[in-house]
């Protein structure tokens, strides 16, 4: 089965999940449903086999980071998902199965909500921008975007939790996802200093082995806490993703060329958005 590269589990704080893991213990008021904020979400079938945690304590995690990013797609239809237990990696595959389900592997177990909900946004966001399996000389962009995902997911689910978690009782939690996330963008900006040349500098010194290597998380990541701010700035920015597979990749393409396809591909409302991210990249699009 053809899957693509995706989503390797960034580092994160080891105290910070092992809180979560503690705090966030799967009990929950049995009474109480998750709130699906998406009727689309619902589309999300979970298969336990493997995560030694329950169907729907899972849901309730995989609902509560997804809508983080849904609620920005208001006419946007995405195909079933089935989310399984990986080994090699969390993974979203090419190959749809029997039932034209996508295939969602997450790396994790138990009741690691953080690592679920990190490697659930990445994926997600991979849906999202309607991922395909062509020239992948540019992938680490959108590698890039879903790594920006995971960081900016979390952040809103400490946010929302504080009036709308998925239980009652995961409402104090929310820190602890929080503080996961920050130690990842710490650690990150500790390996690279982004912002001691800039974006288009960084690219330039790193562009061959992000053609060659499109998930070199640290890489990834150090990009992706400079484009965090852009999202968290304007949310609704996240709408212009699913614009970005709209045409094929041809080999050879470069990343000018694959951002000025972007650009003519969304609406006008989101061209000054692509335009701001390829100006930050030193790529001036016509």
């Amino acid at each position: 089965m053809i899957k693509a590269p995706r989503g390797r589990q960034a580092g994160g704080c080891r105290a910070a999940l092992l809180i979560a893991t503690l705090l966030i213990s799967g009990q929950h008021v049995a009474a109480q449903a998750p709130n699906f904020a998406n009727p689309q979400m619902t589309l999300i079938r979970i298969d336990v086999n493997g995560f030694d945690a329950s169907e729907a304590d899972i849901r309730a995690i995989v609902t509560s980071a997804g809508r983080e990013l849904w609620r920005f797609f208001p006419d946007y239809t995405i195909e079933p998902i089935v989310v399984t237990r990986g080994r090699e990696g969390p993974v979203s595959l090419y190959q749809r199965n029997d039932t034209k389900e996508i295939v969602m592997r997450l790396d994790t177990s138990k009741t690691l909500w953080a690592q679920y909900s990190y490697q659930f946004s990445h994926e997600f966001c991979h849906v999202l921008c309607g991922y395909d399996q062509d020239d992948s000389g540019n992938l680490w962009f959108e590698e890039t975007l879903c790594e920006t995902a995971s960081m900016f997911t979390m952040r809103a689910m400490s946010k929302s939790w504080k009036t709308d978690p998925p239980y009652s009782n995961w409402k104090d939690y929310r820190d602890a996802l929080r503080n996961y996330v920050d130690d990842i963008i710490r650690k990150r900006t500790k390996v690279h200093d982004i912002y001691a040349d800039g974006l288009a500098a960084f690219y330039q010194k790193h562009q061959a082995a992000l053609r060659k290597d499109p998930t070199q998380r640290d890489l990834n990541g150090a990009m992706a806490i400079v484009l965090l701010h852009l999202f968290e700035e304007e949310p609704t920015r996240w709408e212009a993703v699913r614009w970005l597979n709209s045409a094929p990749s041809p080999a050879g393409e470069t990343f000018k060329q694959y951002l000025q396809k972007w650009h003519a591909a969304v609406p006008k409302r989101h061209q000054p958005f692509v335009k701001q991210i390829a100006d930050l990249y030193g790529q001036k699009l016509d």
